[in-house]
């Protein structure tokens, strides 16, 4: 007999006090009805890997035997788990709040115009119940009408999921969003779009379908049936978290003009679609089935994530949104922060990943020095490999071939995690010993990567962006600006202003004498020649101090790819085949306005 649904209604009457008010009933099975009912909130959500303690948000919780409606005691005896006694029932409803102002990709929103239901967040599950079937039954305010998830819709209103572990994977959005929708692969696709932006709907899903078509080439079949994009246009907040069947997006609006910047930002819904096959089917082994109760720790974050981040831009460049420039630019951005702080000669990749629960999610002001965020370095990586791979095999080979044959091989195969030695030799029987010397250097180990080895099979070079910056003081500090006062949030390692006694926390008052705001003390710093003597008036604690010391040369941080002086011919194929055009002498780059909402590369003086 087929297990009932364990049903969640969640109610948006509450929409002005963001609010969503929510009733489970659970259908006890008569085995269990003699114990206790353990309910369990998530203390963190698949793909976004910091815990969040969603228990937070609940202030109050009452439960009833459903048939009777009498009252049955609840205790919470840990910080997400709630213990009823039920008694003998056949049939618990469980009442709840949960407060939901965080707009984020990994949390739930809700206000007077739309709502986000991000499940981890919002739905309790029942410890011996989380393979039970469930049914969602939204209840909006009654000008709401449209609906964007992944689930599958019954009726009005009213979705249903397999087990907790799809719920969870398959967010809401409800409101009055617009719905585009096309179809392609033997698939279809809803595009659901809240907020205003500078930008045409009709070419960017167009620009989506293209992204859908090829990767779809990449891994040669789709797992799912219907795939759900929902994207916020938003004020400044920017981010993606990927599910099962759909993404949940959100994109400041003015990262949509001028046409490049648009054409950056489209790397982000490149990246959490590609997920759709790595991460959420092609799996690290300790990503799932889910413990919703603790950190999950893997060292394969890398893969995930930063090979995932190295395809999202080379998708953009075989669907011809990127230009060669913009690609090579983007992926320039990755090797410039790897060779610019000190981190990156720190943390190995595999650590990087392993460590993401206590660094990557929680930075201070020392993370510069001795963490390296594993979606850059799992570009770079990524990118090493496909290099080395159509090298070796005269490019008959790259690392989508790699991708297909762990795809195949543990999702559709044996439907299982890989393990990191399984990912190694996957491209090491494609690449061979050089990619193997390549996991020993950089995938567990921290050394320095020779970019120029692996630009050069492609016909490339990696030059000093501006020439003139070298002429520039340095001190190897972060500052910024609050309430006029002028700190320093982070200082480099082995830096001038490191020798010096510059410290974190550090606020600067003058420099020379002379009371100084931040862009003062930027351009006294970067107009003075190497060696000159600076005096920086500070206050650490409220204590007045002098400090000083002599400036050095700013050191090369930002880099531009550019064509080698006579490549030959291999190296032109290999260009040719990575890139999809032919290798040229001269690379042009765009010179457009960047739009205020994206982060600078490297902003330390």
């Amino acid at each position: 007999m087929p297990q009932e649904p364990i049903k969640y209604t969640v109610s948006m009457a509450r929409a002005n006090a963001h609010y969503f008010d929510v009733t489970v009933e659970f259908p006890v099975p008569e085995a269990e009805r003699g114990d206790d009912l353990r309910l369990r909130m998530p203390v963190w959500t698949p793909g976004h890997y910091v815990v969040d303690d969603y228990a937070r948000n609940i202030s109050a919780m009452r439960a009833y035997d459903a048939a009777s409606g009498k009252e049955l005691p609840v205790e919470k005896i840990e910080k997400s788990l709630w213990v009823v006694s039920s008694r003998g029932s056949a049939r618990v409803r469980v009442e709840y709040p949960v407060y939901a102002f965080l707009y984020t990709v990994g949390s739930s929103y809700v206000d007077t115009l739309h709502a986000l239901i991000n499940g981890a967040s919002v739905y309790l599950y029942a410890e011996r119940m989380k393979g039970h079937p469930a049914k969602v039954v939204l209840k909006p305010p009654p000008d709401w009408k449209v609906v964007a998830t992944g689930l599958m819709k019954t009726s009005e209103w009213e979705y249903e999921a397999p087990d907790y572990d799809v719920l969870v994977d398959s967010p809401f959005e409800v409101g009055n969003q617009e719905i585009h929708a096309f179809q392609t692969g033997g698939a279809k696709y809803e595009v659901s779009i809240y907020g205003r932006a500078p930008v045409d709907h009709a070419k960017f899903v167009s620009d989506l379908q293209r992204v859908v078509e090829s990767t779809t080439q990449v891994f040669g079949s789709v797992p799912y049936e219907r795939y759900v994009f929902i994207v916020n246009f938003t004020d400044t907040m920017g981010g993606g978290l990927e599910h099962l069947n759909s993404t949940m997006c959100f994109l400041p609006r003015l990262r949509m003009m001028p046409h490049e910047e648009y054409d950056s930002s489209m790397g982000l819904f490149s990246h959490e679609f590609f997920h759709a096959w790595n991460v959420k089917r092609l799996r690290p082994a300790g990503l799932g089935p889910f413990d919703y109760t603790s950190e999950v720790y893997t060292k394969s974050l890398w893969i995930a994530e930063g090979i995932t981040s190295y395809y999202d831009d080379l998708i953009l460049r075989r669907t011809g949104i990127y230009t060669v420039e913009e690609y090579l630019d983007a992926l320039v951005g990755s090797i410039n922060l790897m060779k610019s702080l000190p981190g990156s000669r720190v943390q190995s990749a595999e650590q990087s990943s392993f460590d993401t629960w206590t660094k990557y999610y929680r930075p201070d002001e020392n993370s510069a020095n001795v963490t390296s965020s594993y979606y850059t370095q799992g570009t770079v990586i990524g990118w090493m490999v496909d290099m080395t791979i159509r090298r070796s095999s005269h490019g008959e080979k790259s690392l989508d071939d790699a991708m297909r044959r762990m795809y195949a091989e543990f999702y559709q195969k044996q439907n299982r995690g890989y393990t990191d030695e399984e990912f190694e030799r996957a491209c090491t029987e494609l690449g061979g010993p050089a990619v193997r010397e390549l996991f020993d250097s950089r995938v567990r180990a921290a050394a320095d990567v020779d970019y120029g080895r692996y630009l050069g099979y492609a016909g490339l070079s990696l030059v000093r962006k501006d020439e003139r910056a070298s002429e520039k003081g340095y001190l190897g500090v972060k500052l910024k600006s609050e309430a006029g006062k002028t700190t320093v949030s982070t200082v480099l390692a082995g830096s001038p202003a490191e020798t010096m006694g510059l410290s974190a926390g550090d606020e600067i008052l003058g420099v020379d004498g002379f009371r100084m705001s931040q862009d003062k003390v930027s351009f006294t710093v970067e107009t003075a020649q190497a060696g000159k003597q600076l005096k920086f008036t500070v206050a650490r604690n409220g204590r007045l101090m002098e400090i000083g010391g002599p400036v050095g040369k700013r050191p090369a941080f930002e880099y531009r790819i550019q064509a080698l002086t006579g490549a030959a011919d291999d190296q032109k194929a290999l260009f040719r085949g990575w890139m999809l055009s032919d290798w040229r002498a001269e690379l042009k780059y765009p010179e457009y306005p960047k739009s205020p909402d994206r982060r600078p590369t490297f902003d330390y003086v």
